[in-house]
């Protein structure tokens, strides 16, 4: 829903207002008793945003199951991010700025209390009240501690709220306390199925374990004393200074808060209550049990897929609906939170997409006085208990949205659903089973990832370890082998030795090095050998042995090492395509073809194949050279043309006083495009005549109302010329955006007033830059195919012919059946001479002469036929549509009705005459012309005439017209005679109605008969300053007949009058009134019965 702007002062908001605000973001923000806040964002080019100003009001929704609420814009904010952002707060927040009565007394239940507090309260709007608790209390409003009207329903010690306890709803002028204000939910919120994010967040910040209370008094003067001197006063506290509370042993180090309680005592000289250790420790004790001193405070704040919103759950969304206060399943254990009974604390609703942006459980951050919280504390019990209490409350399985059972336990042995999932946790490892209608089938596996890890290791290890042993090896044989040359050589000889055996293994120093001495210099496999070898020179063959021994181990080491590879590949490729699987078929066989369904239905493939040839330098607009597929918008009014001629658009509006956004609307040839990507617009358009508003262009989903870019090309400055300008813009996609599928395409060009302006060439690409314009590659797939062959057959029976084009495709044929059937293909057929056709269906045609004796069925679309002086002595069956019908009347077949053009007569000559209108609005409305039952005052009259005007909500077919029933709301008009008289009567019905005139001292008189209370009420609405008054000075009211009359402050005047007339009587009895005077009252008194 899209908000509606009122006036400041508006008090009827039955109507639209002054308009839609087209805002691309909004969301209300609802707490617990608490802040109700408005947030909403207009691009600052929209026209509306010059009527904005603060202390308007908006009507908007506020949840799934809280609509058409009533908001006064706060605050507005305009920067250079060219969008104007508007707060606002609940209608209810204006109790903020309204006081009270002080010192008034209430007792009784919730409503009786909140009914005092309607009594008390002071300013210029009234809230109706209502509450279900049915406990009883009692307390004093007392401006002191009750700053103004809404802190005295809570927030503050000795409030309604404080008492009675309760959540509040605020519906729009009217405050109700419910026992439970939400529902037990049944949906969950749960991990892997609508969250996208959770967040868990525990404080012990400015909370505190212990109190040290104290009292103050000042003791009376002793016995004697005299003096104009006082006694010092006197601070009470405790001998062991203070108490712990039960959540003491939750922290490490006591947290203790000082507490004045000397208010709890009183001092007057009369009844002075004195301080004792004793009763400021009870005071204390009671103090923290109340407050919940120590208690840790816990916020969850949880943003979710809101599924009421989705395909998948069209038929059954009420499922998923989460409202405020309502208690909602929470399963997250990655982050240790599970629980059945978490309440909705806070909710903010997208009143855009209609859908709940995020959910929030708990209290932190929260101020008393502002969400007017009956307690202090969070919702942990037992902090110290709290990972017990985690595993012990895991359920063994929850439902998900398909009726599939999810398991966290080990299942039962029970019959168990396919799709049903089962999370196994053994500590270390998470695995993840799925029903397949025999056995549990493994789909996910953390320990084989582990696995094939420690593989890895293990393979690379015992590798390094092979190498190792090699390398001794070589020691032990060079040795040997120097030990029986007997030499020794230098080192230099040495050293340029083993380099050349080094370098001259290419296996070896590619394998072998690279693989396992990353970890060391170059030189490693040098510096090892070189430290172990004795200096002594081994042979050629020795060497080689060696080098063929390491490229082994290394051509082994690099085969495990791709095999291992390759299988993790193989591995996290089956995961992420079960993965998707699972996303587009689900986890069931039996819901597979529902999603196969859904896919085909969403054109998704189709969409995929026209992504491939989707380049960057590809113009995305449908026939952007001739714009030919089109629609226009606004432009049949008077004043406004719109017309298209040789690939130019021209918008021309004079004259209007309003605005109209008279425009065009071109398609665009994907149906989605995709976050992050790149797209560039372009166009050319010239001003012929200046604007007085602005010229605009956007791309937006029209059926959704969200949009995807939008800009002015021209305001009331911009001056006009025929030279053609070249806009362009190139933006990045911020999330998935869909067209949608609406009567009008993507791309909207307007005008939203007066003026003239002119556009061609359009081009949208993807990519940072247009280039020189061109037609898209789409419109040759569309262009007229030519005929490039001819292919005749002949087979038993049938003939046949047909020109195909270069892809095969048939372009026309003419085929002759074996059973009768003759069929001539082609785009256009042409036949030359006199042709006879015995029996025809021709669905479209234009026959340049035509005679016709009768013509009896068919439609005969007028629109596009010119018929004048048409005989016709029967028209049997069949439509005529589109025609002027001048003179004459229209009958009814059962004589029941006819109307008479001539005089201007619609008669009716039954007792089922009704006008109706039954369509997608909330009610049906309806004129209906019947015979009717009357009692008069003087007489019963069967045969009256009844006239009922009105609408009902029921629109059930057989109720429709109904008038007797709770529903129905308009007029009744009697008309009867009987016994030698005739009487009528009119009867207005509705749950309100309300007279008044629509001009500047508009103030309705309500007939409100659809109270809490079960009484009705005509109320002057006071609205305009108008003061409201039965009769006047030059004509009177004769009589008013009354058991009550009330003054202001709800005085009963003949109460009043009595105890004035109880006065004089007491003053005559007691010899106050005498002589004539006493006379005279005596005469009075036993007038009126006093004795």
């Amino acid at each position: 829903m899209r908000p509606i702007l009122f006036n400041k002062n508006e008090q009827s908001f039955d109507t639209y207002g002054l308009g839609e605000l087209n805002v691309t973001k909004g969301t209300v923000t609802r707490e617990r008793n608490g802040n109700y806040t408005l947030y909403a964002e207009i691009p600052v080019s929209d026209p509306m945003v010059a009527s904005i100003e603060k202390e308007m009001k908006l009507k908007a929704d506020a949840g799934l199951r809280t609509k058409n609420q009533t908001f006064e814009i706060s605050r507005i904010v305009k920067d250079s991010s060219n969008i104007v952002k508007i707060y606002g707060q609940h209608i209810s927040h204006k109790l903020e700025y309204m006081g009270l009565v002080n010192g008034r007394p209430f007792s009784g239940s919730a409503f009786t209390a909140l009914a005092i507090w309607h009594n008390a309260t002071i300013g210029d709007l009234r809230f109706d009240v209502w509450s279900d608790i049915q406990t009883t209390g009692k307390g004093v409003f007392d401006i002191s501690k009750m700053e103004n009207a809404r802190q005295a329903l809570g927030g503050v010690e000795g409030s309604i709220l404080d008492i009675y306890g309760g959540e509040y709803e605020f519906d729009n002028m009217t405050v109700r306390l419910h026992k439970q204000l939400g529902r037990t939910a049944p949906t969950v919120l749960e991990y892997g199925r609508n969250i996208l994010s959770a967040e868990l967040d525990e404080t012990i910040e400015s909370a505190y374990t212990s109190v040290l209370p104290f009292a103050t008094y000042t003791p009376d003067k002793p016995e004697g004393d005299t003096s104009d001197s006082q006694p010092d006063p006197v601070t009470v506290t405790l001998p062991e200074n203070y108490v712990d509370s039960k959540y003491k042993a939750l922290y490490a180090h006591r947290r203790i808060k000082v507490v004045d309680f000397s208010s709890e005592f009183k001092s007057d000289s009369k009844s002075k209550d004195i301080p004792t250790p004793d009763k400021l420790r009870k005071i204390a004790n009671d103090y923290m049990e109340r407050n919940e001193i120590g208690k840790p405070k816990i916020n969850i704040k949880i943003e979710y897929a809101d599924l009421a919103r989705t395909l998948d759950y069209a038929d059954n969304g009420w499922i998923e609906e989460v409202e405020l206060c309502d208690i909602v399943p929470v399963y997250y254990p990655q982050i240790g939170l599970t629980d059945e009974t978490l309440k909705v604390t806070t909710i903010t609703y997208d009143f855009v997409n209609e859908r709940n942006e995020s959910v929030e459980y708990g209290d932190i951050g929260t101020n008393v006085r502002a969400t007017m919280q009956s307690g202090l504390a969070g919702r942990v019990d037992d902090i110290a208990k709290a990972q017990q209490d985690f595993e012990n409350s895991l359920p063994d399985y929850l439902l998900n949205a398909q009726g599939n059972k999810v398991w966290y336990n080990r299942p039962d042995d029970k019959e168990h659903k396919i799709g049903d999932i089962w999370f196994e946790k053994n500590g270390i490892y998470d695995r993840m089973y799925v029903w397949n209608g025999s056995q549990w089938e493994k789909r996910i596996d953390t320990e084989d990832v582990d696995k094939i890890k420690k593989e890895v290791d293990k393979q690379l290890e015992q590798a390094k370890q092979s190498t190792a042993i090699e390398i001794e090896k070589a020691n032990a044989k060079a040795q040997e082998a120097l030990i029986k040359a007997g030499t020794i050589p230098d080192t230099a000889t040495l050293s340029d030795q083993i380099k050349t055996l080094i370098l001259n293994s290419p296996d070896l120093s590619r394998k072998v090095t690279e693989t396992f001495n990353n970890a060391d210099n170059g030189d490693a496999i040098y510096s090892k050998v070189y430290s172990k070898v004795a200096k002594n020179f081994a042979s050629q063959d020795q060497f080689e042995n060696i080098d063929r021994e390491q490229n082994r181990q290394g051509s082994d080491l690099l085969t495990l090492s791709k095999k291992i590879e390759t299988q993790t590949l193989e591995f996290n490729k089956l995961t992420e395509s079960n993965k998707l699987y699972e996303r587009i078929l689900g986890t069931s066989e039996t819901g597979a073809p529902d999603q196969l369904s859904r896919l085909v239905m969403s054109s998704q493939i189709f969409q995929t194949e026209v992504g491939k040839y989707v380049t960057d330098d590809n113009n995305l607009i449908v026939n952007s050279m001739t714009m030919a597929t089109n629609t226009l918008v606004n432009a049949n009014r008077n004043g406004v043309e719109i017309t298209l001629n040789n690939g130019v658009f021209s918008i021309k509006a004079r004259g209007l006083t309003s605005y109209n956004f008279s425009g065009f609307t071109l398609p665009i040839y994907v149906k989605k495009i995709y976050r992050g990507e790149t797209y560039t617009l372009g166009f050319k358009y010239r001003i012929r005549e200046k604007v007085d508003t602005n010229f605009v262009f956007t791309i937006k989903n029209h059926g959704a109302n969200k949009m995807l870019l939008n800009a002015d090309m021209a305001n009331a400055n911009t001056p006009a010329s025929d030279e053609w300008k070249e806009f362009q813009r190139t933006f990045t996609v911020k999330e998935d955006f869909l067209f949608g599928e609406d009567l009008n395409y993507p791309f909207y060009i307007y005008m939203a007033k007066n003026g003239w302006v002119e556009f061609k060439e359009p081009i949208l690409v993807r990519g940072s830059k247009t280039g020189p314009y061109k037609p898209s590659q789409f419109d040759d797939a569309f262009a007229e195919t030519k005929a490039v062959r001819t292919q005749m057959s002949l087979l038993a029976g049938s003939w046949a012919v047909r020109n195909l084009n270069s892809n095969g495709d048939v372009l026309n044929s003419i085929n002759v059946l074996a059973d009768g059937t003759n069929r001539i293909d082609g785009r256009l057929t042409h036949i030359t001479g006199q042709t006879k056709i015995d029996n025809a269906v021709i669905k479209d045609g234009m026959i340049a002469n035509l005679n016709a004796d009768k013509i009896t069925g068919g439609t005969i679309d007028a629109s596009q036929v010119n018929v004048i002086n048409v005989n016709a002595g029967n028209v049997l069956a069949g439509t005529l549509t589109g025609m002027t019908v001048r003179g004459g009347r229209i009958e009814g077949l059962n004589g029941k009705m006819y109307i008479d053009l001539q005089n201007s007569q619609y008669n009716v000559l039954n007792n089922e005459a009704t006008i109706r209108r039954i369509d997608d609005t909330n009610s049906s409305q309806f004129i209906k012309l019947t015979k009717s039952g009357f009692i008069a005052e003087r007489f019963r009259d069967s045969n009256a005439a009844l006239m009922v005007l009105g609408t009902n909500h029921n629109k059930d077919p057989k109720e429709v017209e109904r008038h007797d029933n709770e529903t129905f709301a308009g007029i009744r008009l009697w008309s009867g005679k009987g016994n030698g008289t005739e009487e009528s009567l009119t009867e207005f019905v509705g749950d309100r109605v309300l007279i008044y005139n629509n001009g500047r001292y508009r103030s309705p008189w309500n007939f409100h008969g659809n109270t809490n209370d079960g009484n009705a009420y005509l109320i002057p609405m006071n609205q305009n300053n108008v003061k409201h008054y039965i009769g006047r000075g030059d004509f009177f009211v004769e009589g008013i007949y009354s058991r009550h009359f009330y003054m202001s402050g709800g005085r009963d005047i003949g109460q009043y009058l009595w105890d004035l007339l109880t006065c004089f009587g007491i003053m005559k009895r007691y010899g106050q009134i005498s002589g004539s005077a006493g006379g005279h009252v005596q005469g009075v008194l036993d007038k009126y019965g006093f004795k």
